[in-house]
């Protein structure tokens, strides 16, 4: 069987480019592949893309196209991880499988969206279906003025700071463990038990500890 030539290819013809979005935004640009919007979600720059990544296909006749997280984001319970780069070439095909029958049945799929109401963050899509004069909540304003933590560096970070800092990095079953056992580091003391006095101490351990195994 011929190979299509690219000119030919319903991916090519009809899609213009793609997007990652992570819930602060940090990839604004346009990407020319899906695999460059899941390699964006695997970078060090996504923010705590396994909650919320998106990857959207935008299609030249201005609609869009939002790629089912089950390709790049594995879920079990409470927990989700993000598709390993040994994943992305099989994550790669499934997605360009689904993309070409998305496409086949565009006219009849209510999968397709209008790309000028489609918002980057999933935080912004619940909030459309609020009552915009409903006063702000406590906990979206805390959420709202939260500083960057995880892998970024926090110069002075509180004891809540720090415990938001393991769960985005351990998992909160681990997190749970790794803060509630003695560590040498720490004078043979427990992680949680320094956190009231030097918080600073458990989070530059905690960085440097989960950098280590990740180099």
């Amino acid at each position: 069987m011929p190979t299509l030539a690219p000119s030919t290819d319903i991916l090519t013809s009809a899609i213009f480019a793609y997007r990652a979005f992570d819930l602060r935004d940090h990839f604004p640009q346009p990407l020319a592949t899906f695999r460059d919007a899941l390699e964006c979600q695997q970078s060090d720059g996504a923010y705590l893309p396994a909650m919320s990544g998106e990857i959207v296909a935008y299609l030249r006749d201005g609609s869009a196209l939002p790629i089912p997280e089950h390709f790049f984001i594995r879920r079990s319970g409470n927990d989700a991880a993000l598709a390993t780069l040994e994943d992305n070439d099989a994550a790669c095909e499934a997605v360009e499988t689904w993309l070409r029958e998305a496409l086949r049945q565009k006219d009849s799929t209510a999968i397709v969206q209008n790309a000028s109401t489609l918002r980057p963050g999933r935080l912004d899509l619940l909030l459309e279906q609020c009552d915009p004069d409903a006063p702000e909540p406590d906990e979206l304003k805390a959420w709202s003025d939260m500083p960057d933590v995880g892998r970024e560096v926090l110069d002075t970070p509180s004891e809540q700071d720090v415990w938001v800092a393991a769960v985005n990095i351990l998992g909160e079953a681990h997190a749970q463990r790794w803060m509630a056992t003695p560590h040498p580091q720490l004078e043979n003391q427990r992680p949680e038990a320094w956190l009231v006095e030097n918080p600073q101490s458990v989070y530059a351990l905690l960085v440097r500890e989960t950098k280590g195994e990740n180099e």
